[in-house]
């Protein structure tokens, strides 16, 4: 069996984790590494939860790098505290403190631009800082991907991040998002927060799919109770089931067949809004008269994606 390599990068809050432990229960799904980024949680949070999640997997083989801590320029760091915990994971009190030691000493960048080659994806699941910073040292970084799959950005001006228009990953960085968008010359495929949305699980399969006996199974449910109780509020704007959006994104990335609509588009990032920087613009009518770069995932097979995420955790 000839295996997709992926690299992931992310953020490490709860979606990731559920993401991580999708990609390294596939057969065919080689993961060669992780790289960290600060955005849920603080940077060394996120390497912390990277390495809580791959012991769980018992998977501590895959080396784990830690890259950029804020964002190009925007002065904020980026949180989400109230949604993923404190913690990123939670606040879950039952995970135990992982070997640390083995974090590996190279910088994310370098390792990005080290491993990229035409039989690798990355899949990118937090702010795209790394990858911004990976172009800017290599211009040809991007050229020697196979593919990269993103979660995040908007196509329909919905936010997610305290702000109107503005999805919490390219809010976090929107310079970033806007080199990676514009600049990228591998295939790009983008899941956003408002297709997330309308692929969201029905509250029977969440309990179903973190009630199993597994150590994978109790592990999702400590640490996704806190982001359960959110949904469950049933708050405007963000759904009234659970919705794990990096984990969708990681189900487009190993398993593609699952897409049944897609669209082809050019799409770039607004950086000068007063209440849209960060919304992604979608050229829907070629008036940029740029070539469409980008496929915009548009609607998932629900059963053939439910089915392998509960595979997932058995």
């Amino acid at each position: 069996m000839i295996k997709r390599k992926l690299i992931i990068d992310c953020d490490a809050g709860v979606d990731d984790a559920f993401a991580i432990m999708l990609a390294l229960s596939r057969e065919d799904t080689e993961v060669i590494a992780i790289t960290c980024v600060g955005g849920n949680t603080s940077l060394d949070q996120v390497c912390i939860n990277v390495m809580k999640t791959l012991e769980c997997c018992q998977r501590t083989d895959i080396p784990v790098f830690k890259g950029a801590g804020k964002p190009l320029i925007a002065k904020h760091e980026p949180s989400a505290s109230h949604f993923h915990g404190y913690d990123g994971l939670g606040d879950s009190s039952n995970l135990k403190t992982p070997d640390m030691s083995l974090l590996q000493k190279e910088h994310a960048v370098d390792a990005l631009i080290r491993l990229a080659n035409d039989d690798v994806t990355l899949v990118a699941l937090g702010p795209l800082t790394n990858l911004a910073l990976a172009s800017r040292l290599d211009p040809d970084f991007s050229k020697r991907l196979r593919k990269t799959v993103i979660m995040g950005g908007n196509c329909e001006a919905k936010g997610n991040d305290g702000k109107p228009c503005a999805e919490f990953n390219f809010h976090s960085d929107p310079e970033a998002a806007f080199v990676t968008l514009n600049e990228f010359e591998c295939p790009l495929s983008l899941v956003t927060w408002e297709i997330c949305l309308k692929h969201y699980f029905e509250w029977e399969f969440f309990e179903k799919l973190t009630s199993q006996a597994s150590n994978k199974s109790k592990f999702l449910k400590s640490i996704s109770k806190l982001s359960a109780d959110f949904y469950k509020q049933r708050k405007d704007g963000f759904g009234y089931h659970y919705v794990c959006c990096d984990l969708l994104a990681m189900g487009v990335a190993v398993q593609p067949d699952i897409v049944t609509r897609q669209a082809l588009v050019h799409a770039t990032v607004e950086l000068n809004g007063h209440y849209t920087t960060g919304q992604m613009a979608v050229d829907w009518l070629g008036a940029l008269s740029r070539p469409p770069t980008m496929k915009l995932v548009q609607e998932v097979d629900m059963a053939k994606y439910s089915e392998m995420v509960m595979s997932s955790v058995m």
